[in-house]
């Protein structure tokens, strides 16, 4: 009896088990089925959950591009070398790399007292003590014609380079006698040109430092599109440290020059400039789509809206008369310009798309349950 009452108390929960499976598919079916012919229903309540968006596609001008790649630089006048003042031995502190500073910041020290010419700054305030007394008694040596104008003219030079000298030193110079190494501008430190505790001579670069404030885009266009470099209006480019797709013309952007000729590896650069928002890092590399002249009447789509699958591209169509029921239609594509790709076949004017949550539609399709499936349990 007691054997009768396990097997009864199994078989019931296996029936419990397999209601709640199906009532559990049931309510999936209702959220998103996959039809036979290729149709996928996905309710309101769904569409909103997946954040899924659609557009009506509408004809527009598209510009024909050339995709290519290059790299972010510092515009001119932006980016400025720091160079020694003096010899001597320099200490770069707690600034690094990307550090930011403000004009006449001092970025690093020179100390001259251990190296064999002893302390500059001492050596420059003595040779102007020296020349200013020189200079003091010339003049009243003058004033009693003891001496020529000439000598009292040379005196006077002598004084007047030791004064530039020693000012020139004595600028931004520590309480501990060292020199300092200023900013020429405000921004940030691009790279350090010594290691800290180096010898140096006057004249050795010592750090480049930039504002950022404007940046330049230098493409590399292959020789073959040398014909359409002067049609070109403007550029989109992604960075690889970034999903945001930037568009030139949004950022003050234009193109400043390209050359006339090839520069030896079969690409031809071509500048623009731009302002910088902050977000982007001079010397790294992008992907560019160069924009050329555009067709007046073209169907585009965000590139977000499109699928792939085994090397087919595909749309979902919302169907006119359903707003719950989207077609996996395929179409055929041209040249994307980096946000947006011109569909050559497969799309009507006026038809709706998802622009936005493509990929959970393809999903819903694969792994919604088919209308009238069954389980065998």
């Amino acid at each position: 009896m007691k054997r009768f009452l396990l097997t009864l108390m199994a078989l019931c929960a296996v029936l419990s088990a397999c209601r709640t499976h199906e009532s559990e598919h049931a309510h999936e079916s209702e959220e998103a089925t996959a039809h036979a012919d290729g149709h996928i229903q996905i309710s309101p309540e769904r569409q909103q959950e997946l954040g899924i968006v659609v557009e009506t596609v509408t004809a527009g001008p598209f510009s024909e591009v050339i995709r290519t790649s290059g790299q972010i630089l510092s515009a001119a006048g932006d980016e400025m070398t720091v160079v020694a003042r003096s010899e001597g031995i320099i200490s770069l502190g707690r600034l690094t790399e990307g550090s930011p500073v403000s004009k006449g910041a001092r970025i690093a020290t020179l100390s001259t007292r251990s190296i064999g010419t002893g302390d500059k700054l001492a050596k420059a305030k003595i040779d102007l003590e020296t020349a200013r007394k020189e200079y003091e008694r010339d003049q009243q040596l003058r004033a009693d014609n003891i001496v020529s104008e000439s000598h009292l003219d040379q005196s006077r030079q002598a004084y007047e380079h030791a004064k530039v000298e020693y000012e020139a030193l004595a600028a931004g110079s520590t309480q501990d006698g060292e020199l300092a190494v200023t900013a020429p501008l405000s921004g940030f430190i691009k790279n350090w040109l010594v290691q800290s505790g180096e010898y140096v001579q006057t004249g050795t670069p010592v750090a480049t430092v930039s504002s950022n404030r404007r940046l330049r885009l230098r493409a590399d266009v292959p020789e073959r599109y040398y014909s359409r470099i002067a049609s070109v209006r403007d550029a989109n480019f992604t960075t690889s440290y970034s999903e945001r797709t930037y568009n030139l013309g949004e950022l003050g952007g234009r193109m400043i020059s390209y050359a006339r000729a090839s520069d030896g590896d079969y690409y031809i650069p071509v500048i623009f400039e731009f302002d910088n928002k902050g977000e982007l890092v001079p010397g790294s590399y992008v992907d560019v789509w160069l924009k050329t002249a555009s067709a007046p009447d073209c169907l585009s789509v965000p590139l977000e809206a499109v699928v792939e699958d085994q090397g087919v591209h595909y749309v979902f169509v919302r169907e006119a008369d359903d707003e719950d029921c989207f077609e996996k239609r395929e179409v055929t594509l041209g040249q994307s310009d980096g946000s947006r790709i011109p569909v050559l076949k497969g799309l009507q004017e006026g038809e709706s798309i998802v622009t936005r949550g493509a990929v959970h539609v393809k999903l819903a399709g694969v792994t919604a349950v088919p209308a009238g499936h069954t389980h065998n349990h």
